[in-house]
């Protein structure tokens, strides 16, 4: 998994010259190297499920290229965006396909039993934890801050959840959740957390484990 944490380097740089900015990567209300090692329980499993079911925009068992580009199109159609902010937001995808971990035998897709038992490794190394907010985090929270204002509204949410398929009616429940200062925007912080909470923790009543809708079974 060596390319992973090489290419955290490379977007690290992306993310903080989004928008033409310098991001500055906040550390998260509890620190990634703080939380248990993953065991890959059922219901961390499940997550990962529902995540990569989510990416599999085409639906044909596989992550590939290709739905992430489709996600792209789907949020810039749900925002009305115009071409120029349109192509911003399929480069975006496109960097977050090229740090994901590819399949064995074909890099060009990662299948569903792929995606989620690849995971718990590489979420568990040290190297993995101590970049998880630049490499993941940051560019994630890019991904829906579509204004680059620094803040995710309500509508970018439920832009993001439109072009994933999730149900928009959704999107409020767990943006509410994620807003726990509750002045209507969801920040950095704010975001960092819930992320964290999401990918490294196993508890089933977790609060935060709609970050991605309702889970798979």
């Amino acid at each position: 998994m060596s390319k992973v944490f090489q290419a955290s380097r490379r977007l690290l740089k992306i993310s903080q010259t989004c928008h033409g900015l310098a991001r500055v990567i906040p550390v998260s209300q509890t620190d990634p190297m703080e939380y248990p090692l993953l065991t890959g329980a059922h219901h961390w499993r499940r997550k990962m499920r529902t995540t990569f079911r989510c990416l599999d925009a085409n639906s044909d068992g596989y992550i590939t290229k290709e739905d992430y580009a489709i996600t792209a199109r789907r949020c810039a159609q749900f925002l009305n965006l115009n071409d120029e902010r349109a192509q911003h937001i399929l480069n975006q995808r496109m960097a977050m396909w090229e740090i994901i971990p590819k399949g064995t035998e074909d890099p060009s897709k990662v299948s569903e039993e792929e995606y989620i038992n690849s995971a718990p490794p590489v979420f568990n190394r040290n190297s993995f934890r101590q970049e998880f907010l630049p490499m993941v985090i940051s560019m994630d929270f890019d991904a829906m801050d579509i204004d680059g204002d620094g803040l995710i509204s309500n509508e970018e949410h439920k832009a993001f959840f439109y072009g994933l398929h999730i149900p928009v009616d959704e999107s409020k429940k767990i943006y509410d959740v994620m807003d726990t200062n509750k002045d209507g925007l969801i920040s950095i912080d704010e975001f960092a957390h819930a992320w964290t909470e999401f990918f490294l923790t196993e508890d089933p009543n977790n609060i935060y484990d709609v970050l991605f809708g309702k889970l798979a079974d």
